[in-house]
């Protein structure tokens, strides 16, 4: 599988920016969790003002601002569109996982003047042919998984073989995963779902289509080096469920209870340091779900834990120390019309916020901001709970 850089012109695109101002001060940057990477394809200095990206061919494009993306991208279903499919942390760095695209790496960069390191790596070919359906950290290793959707297209395409791709040095590997591997694609098995359910316990499905006897086998598994034992239809839809707020760390807890009186959202898809994947909490748990899902973000450092969540509009709160007083409000830059926020995310000190069109169930114009906002600067004393 090649590399294939985006197109991002220098190594300090960002700083030179007429439109960003690079901050001042003491920007120094943490290493990198991963060490055997190469130099970032570009390295992001933000500031105050938002640096917009977008997904082209070619991986993350620079945008003069968010409305250079409107009407820049069809809308197609989303099986088949790229975009923000998944997103983790890990450290003090994220990763993104791209529909149809690649695999996204942002990350404290300690070259010279500072700032985030961006690293794409491209699927090529071959992701281009495929859906994603899980991005987790197996044994902290993040593995996305691949899958052929064929719900809008007639499946011209083979499984995907191999399915499970790993992002851990300067290219994509393929990865073995022995739960799934139980069930290989040259035996006609496709991996549509894994996810982390409220239990703890790790569910995943098989699918056999291209068989005369088409089958579907559920399982779920406490440890995806060992075979996972088979549940029911409604035990494998249960684990789509949100946790109940009791089942997060205590100062997430907290701020999450905060968070969700303010805002009147419903459910909030955390990325953190401390997950194998997003988790999704609700105050009831999977009962009486109303109101919108909100993106989250939550890292417990040794100065104390910081949290954020926002709503689809970009209106949300921060806690930049945990614990302590109330959240604080915030709000993300504005988006054109039947645009959406779907998650959010800290490297470093630089908030990313993933950003995609709706229609339905069609996505179109597609990407990230990286934003600099001043309760992330040094010292992060702002706001509490």
């Amino acid at each position: 599988m090649r590399r294939f850089l985006p197109v991002l012109a220098l190594i300090a695109l960002c700083a030179a920016c007429s439109r960003v101002p690079v901050p001042g001060g003491d920007d120094a940057a943490g290493e990198s969790y991963v060490p055997d990477y190469d130099p970032p394809d570009a390295v992001l200095r933000a500031g105050r003002y938002p640096l917009w990206f977008q997904f082209a061919e070619t991986g993350p494009a620079l945008l003069g601002a968010i409305e250079d993306a409107v009407f820049s991208a069809a809308l197609i279903p989303w099986p088949l569109a790229p975009h923000v499919r998944f997103m983790l942390a890990r450290g003090d760095e994220l990763l993104l996982a791209v529909n149809r695209g690649g695999l996204v790496r942002l990350a404290p960069w300690d070259g010279a003047g500072g700032g985030t390191g961006l690293y794409y790596r491209s699927g090529g070919d071959f992701w281009r042919l495929y859906t994603v359906g899980a991005f987790v950290l197996y044994d902290g290793t993040p593995a996305a998984v691949l899958y052929r959707d064929d719900r809008f297209l007639d499946p011209s395409a083979p499984l995907p073989s191999p399915r499970i791709w790993a992002l851990d040095g300067a290219e994509p590997r393929s990865l073995a995963v022995p739960a799934l591997d139980a069930f290989p694609p040259e035996a006609g098995w496709d991996a549509d779902a894994l996810r982390l359910g409220p239990d703890g316990l790790w569910y995943y499905r098989l699918t056999k289509k291209d068989t005369e006897r088409p089958a579907i086998r559920m399982f779920r598994s406490g440890d995806l080096a060992q075979a996972g034992e088979a549940v029911s239809l409604g035990g494998f839809q249960g684990s789509a469920l949100p946790a109940p707020l009791a089942a997060a760390p205590a100062p997430l807890r907290d701020f999450l209870s905060a968070a969700f009186a303010q805002s009147g959202g419903g459910s909030v898809l955390v990325v953190s340091p401390e997950f194998p994947e997003a988790r999704l909490f609700s105050p009831g748990g999977g009962s009486h779900l109303t109101g919108p899902r909100m993106a989250g973000y939550y890292r417990n450092a040794q100065d104390g834990a910081l949290a954020a969540a926002v709503l689809p509009n970009g209106t949300g709160c921060y806690a930049a120390v945990l614990p302590g007083g109330a959240p604080v409000p915030f709000s993300l830059p504005s988006l054109p019309e039947n645009y959406v926020y779907t998650g959010i995310g800290i490297a470093g000190d630089t908030l990313f916020a993933v950003w995609e069109e709706q229609e339905a169930f069609s996505i179109g114009a597609a990407g990230f901001l990286a934003l600099r906002p001043e309760w992330l600067e040094s010292g992060r004393t702002h706001g509490g709970l």
